[in-house]
């Protein structure tokens, strides 16, 4: 080493330092000058404090720049790790930084730096330094790596602090932290902590898998060694010039095994490479050989060069049975390679199409805090709230990548619709779409999308947005721009747009405005608790009454039912209808081909026998979004305290009932599940005994050959999730399905 140490406040730190500055060879002299001089602020800094463990708390600020020296990242970064806890945990100012070591290292370590306040609670305040996080991080990208690196480090050395500390730290890094990271495409750091969350998660889940992965350690060497050398073997045949490599899949494997979507017989059989080839063409050429030779089905290729992930992440993938081995092939170049190392950081390595859809996540982030902005000086802790609320959602909804004419990537969440990508483009395309072209095939603006669909905007300068968009549209942005031009017209054309779309919704029925007879206008009124038809139009132009709705009270086949379940009394039996948002008075029905309960992602199928409610992918909707996807509108769940996910933004309707909530406790769904494992008299026992534990009921046990199917009743599907969580415990972590169709 070129440049001389200065001894530090203990040996640990000496060593940690030395460790530090082995790993920033590829930086400057006088760049490296500057880290050990921040090693040794920050020890004086920090030089009274001492981590759980017992060890000098500077090695662990150093620790993470020697993480982030291993990407090679600059000086700047490198000193910011070090020292990003100081401002926070010690009596260094952040103009000390900026004097010291320059205006962007002080940026950054701000950027990490929690906000807290005595006056709000522990929510609160995670709540305004995620946001904190959020806002830097897109100032910046840097600043989501130095912290990604500090959760990596105190994610491995969680042993010293008590247990609930462990879970309740790995679940915030798995809620946060990991789906951030993967967005903004770092996912070699991102694997790396997801593993160690299922670690500090649940140790038995955790060792159970690890057990057995040293027990089968050899035999899977073995066979990674055999497809290594037949993959190798391959492209010497095919004449490309390449190499391949062994992937760690572990952290797919514990994450399907967490998730519940796989045994670990099955789990184990799973191997995945990286092949790396010069170019496009050669990926393809060695794809479509592997395609041809194992017959690879649709549902198991993934050409993610042409359509790059969320994040930016280019690859051709391919997964395929050889000799009951499930391998997974990446295929990529090395400039994809490289890209996807850094994810956003290393944007400029990345191709036009990946910088694109780095573009797209960057761009639907910015607009959840665009106006948001925190004063640090005084934070408005509610705004940080309902923005980390709506963060979450973003993060943890499965997304598709969309492209308009001119190649610019537009990130949606799954199932959103032509109109949703034309609100995407901007409020002036979106306000006069007409229609649209989809892989250059004609389309309606409700058609949903799918992942790596061209799609072109038909519009017309005379158009205007329609009321009954509101019921099938799935973005926030697409919903608040139709609402904000409502808003701003006159009463008069409030009017005149909410009588037009009451009278396009008739139309679906061969009805309209004249065929209405003085006693369906009364039942409406009577229904809306108003006295006019004007105030039905109102109600419909601002978004507080869908047309589709108005339609169904009126036609479907058992109106008088509907009503009935309306009011309700301390003798009303609890009904599941009366959980759906906004559809008070409507006839409702849940579909048996899916069985939705309170919680679900939940559409809505206008039919004659009224709204019929599904799971948002239920397979017997896709024809119906085909031919007529304006009969599918958007539901959410009233009051939805029992579910993952939020329910949509909607406006509510001041007639709906208010339903106590002693209520949601009675109101039972029915659901399936298939055990992967024939349950013996004995385990039939204590299923049935555990299940009663937690409130659920069990209707039948059917035991089969293999597998056995329960037919229970739940109140939500985080109940649901609780009792499948306690059976797989009980049973030795079997995979446990839900069924929607028997």
């Amino acid at each position: 080493m070129d440049l001389s140490l200065p001894k530090l406040s203990h040996q640990m730190v000496d060593e940690a330092q030395y460790s530090l500055l082995r790993s920033v060879g590829y930086l400057s002299v006088a760049e490296r000058r500057d880290i050990i001089d921040a090693c040794e602020f920050g020890d004086q800094a920090h030089i009274n404090d001492r981590r759980k463990s017992g060890e000098p708390y500077i090695t662990h600020p150093i620790a993470v720049a020697e993480i982030l020296a291993g990407f090679r990242l600059d000086r700047d970064t490198i000193i910011a790790a070090i020292l990003h806890d100081t401002v926070e945990d010690t009596e260094v100012s952040d103009a000390e930084i900026e004097q010291r070591y320059g205006e962007v290292v002080a940026r950054l370590v701000d950027g990490v730096t929690k906000l807290k306040s005595s006056s709000h609670n522990k929510q609160q305040n995670k709540a305004a330094t995620f946001h904190k996080i959020l806002t830097a991080t897109l100032d910046d990208p840097r600043v989501l790596i130095i912290k990604l690196a500090d959760r990596l480090h105190n994610m491995s050395t969680l042993d010293a602090v008590r247990p609930e500390k462990q879970r309740a730290t790995a679940q915030e890094t798995l809620d946060f932290y990991v789906p951030f990271a993967r967005l903004m495409g770092l996912n070699d750091i991102a694997d790396y902590i997801e593993v160690l969350c299922y670690r500090n998660l649940d140790s038995t889940m955790y060792n159970k898998l690890s057990d057995k992965l040293l027990q089968h350690g050899l035999g899977r060497n073995f066979q990674k060694e055999a497809i290594h050398r037949y993959l190798t073997i391959v492209l010497n045949n095919l004449e490309l010039s390449g190499h391949v490599k062994v992937l760690d899949n572990q952290v797919t494997m514990f994450r399907q095994f967490f998730r519940n979507r796989g045994e670990i017989t099955s789990l184990l059989r799973q191997y995945a490479f990286e092949i790396v080839l010069d170019n496009v063409e050669a990926c393809d050429k060695l794809a479509y050989y592997l395609i041809k030779k194992y017959q690879i089905d649709d549902a198991h290729i993934e050409d993610n060069i042409r359509r790059p992930l969320p994040g930016g992440n280019q690859s051709l993938t391919l997964i395929y049975e050889r000799d009951n081995d499930f391998i997974k092939a990446t295929i990529l170049t090395k400039k994809m390679q490289h890209a996807a190392r850094l994810g956003v950081i290393g944007a400029e390595h990345a191709s036009d199409v990946s910088q694109s859809v780095i573009q797209a996540s960057l761009r639907n982030m910015k607009e959840l805090v665009n106006d948001d902005q925190l004063d640090e000086s005084s934070p408005d802790f509610a705004v940080a709230v309902a923005t980390i609320n709506e963060l979450m959602d973003y993060l943890h909804s499965s997304k598709i990548i969309c492209y308009s004419p001119q190649g610019r990537a537009y990130e949606l969440p799954q199932g959103a619709t032509a109109l949703d990508f034309a609100y995407a483009v901007g409020p002036m395309v979106g306000n006069v779409a007409i229609g649209a072209n989809i892989d250059h095939k004609k389309a309606k603006l409700g058609t949903a999308l799918k992942n790596g669909q061209l799609v072109e905007i038909e519009v017309d300068e005379t158009s205007e947005p329609k009321a009954e968009w509101l019921g099938f549209v799935v973005t926030n942005k697409a919903r608040e721009e139709i609402l904000r031009w409502f808003k701003h017209l006159s009463a008069d054309d409030k009017l005149r747009h909410g009588q037009e779309a009451l009278d396009r919704a008739l139309k679906t029925y061969q009805k309209s405005l004249s065929d209405l007879t003085e006693s369906d206008w009364e039942n409406l009124l009577e229904w809306r608790g108003i006295s006019d038809k004007s105030a039905l139009f109102e109600q419909i132009s601002s978004g507080t009454l869908l047309p589709q709705l108005v339609v169904s009270r009126l036609f479907s086949d058992e109106v008088a039912c509907a009503q009935a379940i309306t009011a309700l009394d301390e003798d009303a039996s609890p009904q599941p209808q009366q959980l759906v948002a906004n559809a008070a008075g409507v006839e409702i029905d849940f579909a048996k081909c899916c069985h939705p309960i309170y919680g679900d992602p939940i559409v809505g199928h206008l039919s004659r026998h009224g709204l019929v409610v599904h799971r948002h992918k239920c397979f017997s909707l896709d024809d119906i979004r085909k031919d007529n996807p304006y009969q599918i509108i958007q539901l959410g769940w009233r009051d939805d305290k029992a579910s993952p996910q939020a329910a949509p933004k909607s406006n509510p309707n001041p007639n709906a009932p208010n339903i106590p909530e002693e209520y949601y406790e009675k109101i039972r769904f029915p659901a399936f599940l298939k055990l992967s494992i024939a349950l013996s008299d004995e385990q039939i026992s204590q299923v049935i005994y555990q299940l009663r534990q937690s409130y659920i009921g069990v209707e039948t046990i059917d035991v089969r050959a293999t597998d056995t199917i329960l037919h229970v009743i739940v109140r939500s599907r985080i109940h649901l999730a609780q009792g499948i969580r306690e059976l797989r415990s009980l049973l030795g972590f079997p995979n446990i399905m839900r069924l929607y169709q028997l």
